[in-house]
């Protein structure tokens, strides 16, 4: 059976080879949720490349199945998103020793992601998805970033036994929020002042702030107690 050789000098080199389903069973322990389709949606992000048979069949070595798992280890440990794994993982590549990434900013509020993206992205499995979207903390696709950084939380808290279910109030609460906020800007945005836009969502900003201030006190006091 011919393989198509490496590219790189760090590229992984054929030895036993596995098929994708076999990639999944070996990791499905730490990562049940793993499905052929995320790891392709993975390679179609550059993130490896895996060999290839004269059929055109993809085959997977035992470091092409350790580059899966760190990867999937970054995006649930420590949050990252793709494009800062594959740069840090390119890193490695072309023999640098890069430090262990951190999170950068938000991408651009016109992003939008498909459902596989959002899966790839959080790790989120379709029962959670399904639950947080009948929740309304997930909205419906083509979804938004805010969507994957909640999907991303709620896989964490899941280890404590918290499910989407369970945050109603916090929607509940956060259309209260809103409320006052637009309450309060809908005047300002209809002056007509150049700066009026700009201005009011300076306002927003600023009360949610104080918002997100006042929660995280009222929870603070609680847990300062617990001994």
């Amino acid at each position: 059976m011919a393989v198509s050789e490496a590219s790189n000098l760090f590229a992984p080199r054929p030895g036993r080879l596995f098929t994708i389903g076999q990639v999944i069973d070996k990791i499905k322990v730490d990562f049940p949720d793993l499905t052929p389709s995320k790891i392709r949606f993975l390679e179609d992000q550059g993130l490896f490349s895996p060999f290839r048979t004269e059929s055109g069949y993809r085959k997977y070595s035992e470091a092409h199945i350790e580059r899966v798992r760190l990867i999937l280890e970054l995006q649930r440990d420590k949050f990252l998103p793709l494009k800062v794994i594959r740069t840090y993982l390119d890193d490695l590549d072309s023999g640098k020793q890069p430090s262990l990434p951190t999170a950068t900013r938000r991408p651009s509020v016109t992003r939008k992601f498909s459902k596989l993206e959002l899966v790839a992205e959080s790790g989120v499995n379709e029962t959670l998805l399904a639950e947080a979207q009948q929740s309304q903390l997930i909205g419906a696709e083509p979804f938004e970033y805010s969507d994957i950084e909640i999907a991303r939380s709620l896989m964490q808290l899941q280890r404590f036994g918290i499910s989407a279910r369970h945050l109603r109030g916090i929607k509940t609460s956060v259309d209260r929020d809103l409320g006052l906020i637009q309450g309060v800007v809908a005047s300002v945005k209809k002056q007509r002042d150049p700066a009026a836009k700009s201005r009011a969502a300076a306002y927003a900003n600023e009360i949610e702030s104080h918002f997100a201030v006042i929660r995280a006190e009222l929870i603070r006091a609680v847990i300062d107690k617990i001994d």
